[in-house]
């Protein structure tokens, strides 16, 4: 589609790339980076539902509320401005533009386990999002994205909520019907929860080829959402594992006690899975795969993709199989290990004390005071893991250092109370 535009601030317009209710999308390009972007144009509103004021209202929420996300899978925002009394938000350009939209038709599925990675993926990102203070809340297969690679990329953040902002919000905003929650359906106070029940819609909607709820009415819909339980989803498609469907159906129970609380919880769940029915470690993994690997675990969720590739420059990718030592008691190397798939277990004397699982942190004890290592770390089964050695000081950027700072005494911590437990059990 060709563009009459030519020019949008400081943005060579190259293309049409797309047109929907709230404006125009164009595929520019960004002169001082020479790169391709994605410049979405607020217009005259064709539905007739939104005004011109809601609208601009509803385009700089996102551009506030995308523009402090930082992450792989999350669609990035790189400006925002007026050009001839028209806002606009200029975002990263995913080429080809499908969305997981395209296979929710029973006749394009994908393949289980790759709809389990995408969820897995986005699932962490909210995770993300929502520990920065940010509620999407119209999370649905239209708005995420997929990368010519498969990767997805959750983007439309015009209804989002920041917590945290002390500007008014559009609170009376709720996402399509389809995909609302019960709490948005019944306008109660809403969390990171709503989200996660969109997101297991979506991952329904994938794998059954129709969303739980599709009653045409909305009222009929509305009543559906808030009163009754999906269809148990092997119903429509018997071949899903009873563990997967235990999964889907968690993420969209009504009753807010059972769903998933945090992204983080449905992702490891979701990880649980995946890594029963794939080979936890490849002999050969890109660069890309790597940090991909490494974006996904919960030890490394404050840091941003940029302190995360610092961290992946200087760290190197090891792999045991079972038996293995990871560690080895009496040693005194300086380094520590972050755990990227399977597990391992911990030992003193020969008698194990714990068992340390995908995302866990080994070693730092050691990596912080130059002691002698009291325990042996031994993998149960076959891991993969990002091993850092040397001071991070003497490498590390001063966000960086803090990043792994709050991250140790975290671990710590956790420890620690897991240490307290047992001993409070003991008779």
């Amino acid at each position: 589609m060709a563009s009459e535009v030519e020019k949008i601030g400081k943005y060579s317009v190259l293309d049409v790339a797309g047109r929907g209710a709230m404006g125009i999308v164009y595929l520019g390009h960004d002169p001082f980076i020479n790169r391709k972007v994605a410049i979405k144009v607020c217009s005259n509103p064709e539905d007739p539902d939104v005004d011109s004021t809601r609208a601009r209202r509803i385009f700089f929420n996102e551009a506030q509320a995308a523009g402090t996300l930082d992450h792989n899978n999350i669609l990035r925002v790189y400006d925002a401005g007026e050009a001839d009394d028209q806002p606009y938000i200029v975002m990263e350009y995913v080429p080809g533009g499908a969305t997981l939209k395209t296979h929710c038709d029973p006749n394009n599925p994908l393949p289980i386990q790759q709809v389990v990675e995408i969820i897995y993926k986005c699932a962490k990102a909210l995770d993300y999002a929502h520990h920065r203070g940010v509620l999407h809340r119209d999370i649905k297969p239209a708005n995420i994205m997929l990368t010519e690679d498969g990767e997805p990329k959750i983007g439309d953040f015009g209804i989002a909520q920041l917590t945290s902002a002390e500007t008014t919000q559009l609170m009376t905003a709720v996402g399509s019907p389809r995909y609302m929650s019960p709490e948005q359906a019944n306008e109660e106070d809403l969390s990171g929860q709503t989200d996660i029940y969109s997101l297991g819609v979506t991952l329904y909607e994938l794998l059954a080829g129709r969303p739980p709820h599709n009653q045409s009415a909305l009222p009929a819909l509305m009543l559906s959402i808030t009163t009754k339980q999906a269809t148990p989803i092997r119903e429509i498609r018997p071949e899903i594992a009873p563990e997967l469907a235990d999964i889907v159906h968690r993420a969209i129970d009504r009753d807010r006690s059972v769903r998933y609380k945090f992204g983080k919880d449905f992702a490891e769940a979701l990880g649980r899975y995946l890594d029963q029915v794939a080979h936890p470690v490849d002999k050969v993994l890109s660069d890309e795969e790597k940090f991909t690997r490494a974006r996904e675990l919960e030890f490394f969720n404050d840091f941003s993709d940029k302190e995360l590739e610092e961290v992946m420059e200087v760290g190197s990718w090891e792999q045991f199989r079972p038996g293995d030592a990871i560690i080895a008691e009496g040693q005194r190397e300086h380094a520590f290990l972050v755990i990227c798939s399977g597990d391992a277990t911990v030992e003193i004397n020969g008698r194990q004390i714990g068992i340390i699982d995908k995302g866990g942190c080994v070693g730092e004890a050691g990596f912080l005071m130059p002691i002698e290592r009291f325990a042996t770390v031994k993998a149960r089964s076959d891991v993969s893991a990002v091993k850092i050695e040397g001071a991070i000081m003497d490498w590390a950027s001063i966000p960086v250092q803090m990043r792994f700072n709050k991250a140790f005494q975290k671990t710590l911590i956790e420890r620690l109370m897991a240490t307290s437990r047992e001993l409070a059990e003991r008779p």
